[in-house]
């Protein structure tokens, strides 16, 4: 019946509101966290006159490349974390909005889904009333199978696009030895490089790094949480503490670039075990998910 189709609809769409729940406490958190932080740098970059709009406007790649050439001189850390949170607070921000956008929607398609649930019962003969519970129940336990389903799917989306941003970025700093001959013939050189497809596609992947981190963190926080696979996060924090605090350290040091790159490898390594973990949970999630359109099959032929 159409009816039981568009409920089976709303009640998959309502039970995403625990995740989106959780995952909107956490982004929310984290939004105003780097607000406050940005702020404050703000304040610090125009007490020391630095030009934050021109700041802006520069690339990531542009700005490891002015710490590499001049060791720290020409790009402050200051600047450099100013330019870290600003790139993840955009990112973050747009997050939040679609977030909030499909909260909302889950909160109005509630309201539909208890006027069709009222309006079934009342159709509903006593005898009918026994098997349709029992369908209902087994309905919520698949639904809630397929939502921990799209968890990991999630999680596993934003792995594999970390995955291949930590390459990009260990192809890149393998490439850092050519840079002292570039700065030979002046910037106009590296200028004219930024301005290729290749180092635009190469400069996105790098900058979205830093929030494809953050977000798998807090989507494994979400999946510990309701699925307690107890997948171990905290390599990944300690890639991402890395990447905010230490790099430009390691960056401004040119005889550090194998550790870097060692480093960046690591973080490679252990992104990739944690697609493996969540591909073997979902392997498990639908098998039983399988079970119970199977006994749902069984119950409506009986």
């Amino acid at each position: 019946m159409e009816i039981d189709k568009r409920i089976s609809e709303l009640q998959e769409l309502i039970y995403r509101k625990y995740s989106f729940e959780k995952k909107l406490s956490d982004v929310n958190e984290q939004y105003y966290f780097i607000k406050d932080r940005l702020r404050d740098l703000v304040y610090k970059l125009e007490n020391m006159d630095y030009d934050i709009k021109a700041l802006d406007k520069k690339s990531i790649i542009y700005l490891w490349y002015e710490i590499f050439i001049s060791q720290g001189k020409n790009i402050s850390k200051l600047e450099y974390e100013y330019k870290m949170l600003s790139n993840l607070h955009d990112y973050i921000r747009t997050e939040l909005n679609e977030l909030n956008n499909k909260f909302e929607k889950i909160t109005e398609s509630e309201a539909l889904y208890k006027q069709l649930i009222e309006s079934k019962q009342n159709l509903s003969l006593n005898e009918e009333k026994e098997k349709a519970d029992k369908l209902h129940d087994l309905e919520l336990e698949a639904i809630k199978y397929k939502s921990r389903i799209r968890d990991i799917n999630e999680a596993i989306n934003s792995s594999v696009y970390l995955s291949d941003a930590f390459k990009q970025l260990v192809d890149l700093l393998q490439k850092t030895k050519d840079w002292d001959n570039l700065d030979i013939f002046g910037r106009g050189l590296f200028m004219s490089i930024t301005k290729t497809l290749v180092f635009k596609q190469t400069d996105e992947k790098i900058k979205k790094l830093h929030y494809l981190a953050n977000r798998l963190i807090r989507e494994l926080k979400v999946i510990n949480f309701y699925m307690d696979l107890r997948i171990d996060i905290n390599a990944i924090i300690k890639y991402l503490d890395y990447f905010e605090k230490h790099l430009y350290d390691d960056i401004k040091d040119k005889t550090r670039l194998p550790e870097i790159i060692k480093h960046i490898n690591q973080g490679y390594e252990i992104v990739n075990d944690t697609i493996n973990n969540l591909r073997t949970n979902k392997e498990t999630y639908l098998k039983e998910l399988i079970n119970i359109e199977k006994n749902k099959q069984e119950f409506n032929n009986s």
